[in-house]
């Protein structure tokens, strides 16, 4: 126990490299527009202490909560003054808290399968990568594997105080997104899963039998799970109603599933066939662009699970970690299978089944390379595998890098979805240089003409400016100093405005979505002068 304790500390360096493809330039890609979404609605709760659930859009409060003491610590002026690196802060830390919770699934995994698992989750590409994006998938993976490490020591130990925690973890999963339900019912599928694996295994052997049930099952008592339950219930109700303040919250946390399950049958425009996951995490190969694969994490994934099932136990520890990485797999297995025939599909949701083959890859890595070590040329084959392993890590990180530090925005990335391009920045830089750096009331009321609601994250881009307005249709009176609009109504603007005002250029601002602005003259002048080339 005292060498594994001592061993438990390399992941402290296993944090630091984490860490280095985690934190630095965190605003290289600019903010997706879902980002934007979650930065507004953190503004409310931070300027005026107010959260409302919304079950129509959003997901859950969590987010928006443990970003204030994030925002408190850099100390920020007002909104304006936020950044990306500010609210990106927030989920490297549960990012990185997924190789910070290791140690509580010890007695799971073994040690030296942790330790790998610490490696693959610190470099995995879809890991680091979306880390970095201020959205709910990081927080939500990481109160999952919470509440698994809660619910395993649970099911060594028998005590009661690891039940409530498996409970308030549930909760905080649920206040999370609402795709939590999707891995709690792959956990309980699982658990029959390897229940009957159990009874139908081909080893029959009375003690291997008895050492798949709980250590301490003669513990257990079923107020401990009402108990847990009840946690559950409590904490989520607790995130939903706004500690208390919004009650109607708790109630929309339920109705949220009607809106949801149109999208997920396909009411939405995100559709995409069910290989859509494998075909990012296995081989994405766009023209011109470089293939990207975490296809190393799924073969060593897919060893350690048939190991697990298929291996006889050696004692009861053994055996223990063989029930824990046989249900792991069937978790995996059974989440991934429903988030690929869900019609509706975006990259970052397969965080879930990923990090669950993540840990069993380490499980892998660390049982094939004790089974080198009884080869004949056990030296040579065990420099052979390191090499490999190595060289496999190596990939994983130059991966994670590429995508994102040199291709951040790209999309032949393979982990970018609908990204904001980098000509929203130029528009961005182009707005303040008309404005000025007094922000000249003459140049500094902005009107945003759209097709849809679609035209974010221009809001958080406009921020700084004080003045700026929104119509989701033709206004009957479009001028004003800047406008931004749609190429939908370039013929109607031209009309309208083209005696007075001039269009200055078109900015993508995602893939296939361009942005046309136009300056009155007055503003155009002014900022010529300003320049120096007027």
């Amino acid at each position: 126990m005292a060498c594994d304790r001592y061993r438990l500390w390399i992941l402290l360096p296993i944090i630091a490299i984490g860490l280095a493809l985690r934190l630095p330039k965190l605003d290289a890609r600019p903010m997706h527009a879902d980002e934007a979404v979650q930065a507004a609605r953190f503004r409310e709760l931070w300027q005026q202490g107010k959260y409302r659930y919304d079950p129509r859009e959003y997901h859950g409060p969590t987010l928006s909560y443990f970003t204030l003491p994030v925002i408190r610590a850099f100390a920020p002026a007002d909104f304006a003054e936020t950044t990306e690196t500010m609210y990106r802060t927030v989920t490297v830390i549960f990012g990185i808290g997924l190789v910070i919770l290791l140690p509580a699934l010890r007695g799971t995994l073994g040690t030296s399968a942790l330790l790998w698992a610490g490696l693959f989750t610190a470099t995995s590409p879809a890991m680091v990568f979306y880390s970095r994006y201020y959205i709910h998938e990081s927080l939500l993976v990481f109160f999952t594997m919470a509440t698994i490490a809660a619910a395993w020591q649970y099911w060594r130990t028998a005590r009661v105080g690891w039940c409530l925690a498996a409970g308030a973890g549930l909760g905080c999963m649920q206040a999370t997104k609402e795709t939590a339900v999707l891995a709690m019912a792959s956990m309980a599928a699982a658990i029959i899963a390897t229940a009957i694996f159990r009874r139908r295994s081909t080893a029959k052997a009375q003690t291997a039998e008895d050492t798949t049930h709980p250590p301490n099952r003669d513990s257990m008592r079923g107020w401990h799970f009402l108990a847990g339950g009840a946690m559950a219930l409590a904490v989520a109700g607790l995130w939903f109603s706004s500690f208390l303040t919004n009650p109607r919250g708790v109630w929309d946390a339920v109705l949220t599933y009607a809106p949801w399950a149109g999208r997920a049958s396909g009411d939405s425009p995100h559709l995409h066939p069910w290989y859509f996951y494998l075909q990012r995490l296995l081989w994405w190969h766009a023209p011109k662009g470089p293939v990207w694969s975490e296809a190393s994490l799924l073969a060593l994934a897919i060893f350690g699970w048939l190991i697990a099932l298929f291996q006889a136990p050696r004692d009861e520890r053994a055996t223990g970690e063989l029930v824990f990485v046989r249900w792991l797999g069937f978790y995996a297995c059974v989440l991934a299978a429903i988030y690929a025939a869900i019609p509706y599909k975006t990259p970052w949701c397969m965080l879930g089944f990923h990090h669950a083959a993540i840990l069993l890859a380490g499980f892998g890595a660390s049982r094939a390379a004790a089974s080198m070590q009884n080869h004949k040329w056990s030296v040579a084959v065990n420099c052979v595998f390191n090499g490999a392993l190595v060289a496999a890590l190596l990939h994983l990180a130059w991966q994670a890098y590429r995508a994102s530090y040199v291709m951040p925005a790209d999309p032949r990335n393979p982990y970018t979805y609908v990204q904001t391009l980098p000509d929203m920045q130029r528009l961005a830089n182009d707005l303040a240089s008309i404005s000025g750096p007094a922000h000249d009331t003459a140049a500094d009321t902005v009107k945003v003409i759209w097709r849809d609601n679609y035209y974010w994250p221009l809001p958080w881009y406009l921020r700084r400016m004080e003045r700026v307005g929104y119509w989701d249709h033709m206004p009957s009176d479009p001028v004003a100093p800047l406008v931004i609009a749609s190429p939908d109504y370039d013929e109607e603007l031209a009309r309208k405005l083209d005696a007075t005002h001039l269009m200055t250029g078109y900015y993508a601002l995602r893939p296939n979505v361009l942005a046309e602005l136009w300056v009155s003259m007055p503003a155009w002048e002014a900022h010529l002068r300003r320049i120096g080339n007027l």
